[in-house]
């Protein structure tokens, strides 16, 4: 469900090229550290939960981040 979403905004909003592999971290799927801010920012004003800049490094991973977002109770907007 968040694999999905994420994949989704990382391909629109942040124009991530190409297939978004989930195991792949952020620096592998070239998602430099200004859009990282910007994508935690936008994940807190969406979905309502804290994500730190220590949550969001560029060797996280989407599925990290997917399982980060879950485990706060985030809510996908519809």
């Amino acid at each position: 469900m968040f694999i999905d979403y994420l994949i989704n905004l990382l391909g629109t909003v942040y124009k991530v090229p190409g297939t978004i592999d989930p195991d792949k971290s952020f620096v592998d799927l070239e998602v430099d550290s200004l859009s990282l801010a910007e994508l935690g920012a936008q994940l807190e004003d969406e979905l309502g939960v804290e994500v730190a800049e220590e949550d969001l490094s560029s060797l996280t991973t989407v599925s990290e981040l997917a399982r980060l977002l879950e485990s706060r109770g985030a809510d996908i907007p519809a």
